[in-house]
């Protein structure tokens, strides 16, 4: 959750941080309401499907951690504008790269 949140303030732009920041304690709150809902149901069937499913969401939230990029020395757009902007300008140099 931490990590998440620090993503919030590093990478979104300054118009739409607030907003995919409550959408996102929104949905821990939501999961953090399910999950004691799971335990009990696991202790009554299979207790290693449930257990099973919250590591491997453990799992996943880490592999999508580690694809955050690296944004120390690099301007971070302000507006929604500098980011579709800046999509543009990245989607044109990789094309360039790739000779298309």
């Amino acid at each position: 959750s931490s990590g998440i949140n620090a993503e919030y303030g590093e990478a979104l732009p300054t118009s739409v941080r607030s907003t995919v920041s409550s959408t996102g304690s929104i949905m821990a709150r939501i999961g953090a309401f399910i999950a004691p809902f799971m335990v009990k149901h696991a202790r009554s069937t299979s207790f290693y499907l449930m257990y099973s499913i919250f590591i491997g969401l453990s799992v996943l939230g880490l592999a999508f951690t580690w694809t955050i990029p690296e944004t120390r020395d690099l301007h971070l757009r302000e507006t929604i504008t500098e980011g579709e902007k800046g999509r543009k300008e990245s989607n044109r140099r990789l094309k360039q790269q790739n000779g298309l």
